[in-house]
């Protein structure tokens, strides 16, 4: 029966691209359906357009080759060892920054750092806590950027420290307002709370422990039981109960609430926040960061755990839209499901963009390769044809991205003198999550190399030709 199945779902994957043959056909039968229509999906996300736009005739993309030499060095890595021993991210971001000139796009290549957080030993492969270091990093470097910016107004002097850095970032910050806000709470100048949250929302957890260590006869005076929590919070104590009463006015300063808000220190409101909270990044940044701390907010609070699955539920549900309402940055919503860990649907969204098709698909390559990505079974009902993504088999699951099909497709795009490229990619149908590869899964990157080779002509070179003298 399962074996039914795959070759029904193999059958309908094959007539999409219009080149479907029996695993019982001979040659010459195929030779005969010759005439069958062997370009992927005219229009839609199956059609990948390779060539050159500014470049007369059809010119391919230079950075479609720079990917190709990434994708043959993984290919040869894992015929070597079983366990490729290859840092395909790194290939990859380089052939994405050495395509800068093309892409026109800084976003696009910090991706790849994103995803070295994911495949980090040190998250391991937590999706909050991966997401939550590749944000506290690119905010360490937004300090960074804005102190070099504005030497004079940040005011930092002497040896830059990490909390003289701090306080010269929110130099700059207030100064930009012109005055330090009346409601933050301050002492000799220094708005406590503020630099506490910042300090937090850079990934400085020990820094910010001492800082209130060093302030607890000031701190105490605002929140008596604060530094104790904290100090159970950075050392994971079981258990840190913080029902104290929270109320509009001991939450005046919107850092200190920010701030309780990631720590679990009584139940804050979102509004409480808001004037921290502004961007996307520090919107997800807060989010996750309770996700990844779920266990221990939850222990603090008595309330029920954050979870990542609905957090998932929450951004799918407000679409692009949401955020990037005139629809001139795609790359926003895709990051906003890269960084939530909906690796399927944002791939899929990336691929129905003209612009960074390329990159979608080497994206989706990278997640396959490390098991991040969610790739249908054989029995699985296949994608629409006007999208890459397979519903769940279930209401509360994930999504599935049809890899099979897109990667037939991209094959099948790259232009009829790079075979060697096309054969290459077609490898990687036996890529997989569970790091074996079924029977399946091999029969399809077969069938689908014997028919490009096949379309291509090229077929003497793989599997060799008789020549004049007979042999």
């Amino acid at each position: 029966h399962m074996q039914q199945m795959w070759e029904d779902s193999q059958r309908r994957l094959f007539e999409e691209l219009g080149q479907y043959q029996g695993a019982d056909m001979q040659f010459a039968n195929a030779v005969e359906s010759a005439g069958i229509a062997t370009s992927p999906l005219a229009g839609g996300s199956g059609a990948f357009d390779l060539t050159d736009s500014q470049a007369h005739g059809r010119v391919t993309q230079p950075r479609v080759e720079r990917y190709a030499q990434v994708v043959r060095k993984l290919n040869d890595a894992r015929v070597a060892a079983a366990r490729p021993q290859i840092d395909v991210l790194a290939g990859l971001e380089k052939a994405t920054l050495d395509s800068s000139s093309e892409l026109k796009s800084k976003q696009i290549g910090q991706v790849w750092k994103l995803l070295a957080h994911y495949t980090s030993p040190k998250e391991s492969r937590n999706i909050a806590a991966g997401a939550c270091a590749y944000l506290e990093e690119t905010f360490v470097e937004h300090v960074d950027r804005i102190v070099a910016q504005y030497p004079h107004d940040a005011n930092v002097g002497g040896i830059p420290s990490t909390n003289r850095k701090i306080r010269g970032y929110l130099n700059v910050q207030f100064g930009r307002l012109g005055r330090v806000p009346a409601f933050l709470e301050m002492f000799n100048d220094e708005a406590i709370w503020a630099h506490m949250y910042t300090l937090y929302r850079c990934g400085f957890k020990q820094e910010l422990l001492k800082y209130a260590l060093d302030m607890e006869d000031i701190i105490t005076d605002s929140d008596p039981g604060f530094v104790a929590h904290l100090k159970g919070f950075c050392d994971q104590a079981a258990a840190i109960r913080s029902d104290i009463p929270v109320t509009a006015a001991s939450l005046e300063d919107p850092y200190k609430a920010a701030l309780y808000k990631v720590l679990g220190r009584g139940n804050v409101s979102k509004k409480a926040a808001a004037e921290v909270v502004q961007t996307t990044e520090d919107y997800l940044w807060s989010s996750l960061a309770v996700v990844r701390d779920a266990e221990q907010i939850a222990a603090a609070t008595g309330h029920p755990r954050n979870t990542l699955e609905s957090l998932q539920a929450l951004m799918l549900k407000y679409g692009p839209g949401h955020f990037d309402p005139n629809g001139n940055n795609p790359l926003l919503y895709f990051r906003v499901l890269l960084l939530c860990g909906l690796f399927e649907n944002a791939v899929d969204f990336l691929l129905q963009n003209d612009r960074f098709q390329i990159e979608a698909v080497h994206i989706a390559i990278a997640l396959a390769f490390y098991g991040l990505l969610n790739i249908p079974s054989a029995e699985t009902m296949p994608s629409s044809f006007g999208s890459y993504l397979v519903a769940a088999d279930n209401s509360g699951g994930r999504a599935m991205l049809d890899f099979s099909r897109m990667v037939i497709h991209y094959a099948r795009a790259l232009p009829d003198t790079a075979t060697d490229d096309a054969v290459n990619y077609l490898l990687l149908l036996t890529l997989s999550t569970q790091g074996t590869c079924d029977a399946g899964q091999h029969s399809l990157c077969q069938q689908a190399i014997e028919r490009i080779l096949y379309e291509r002509s090229d077929y003497a070179r793989y599997l060799g030709d008789i020549q004049s003298d007979g042999t």
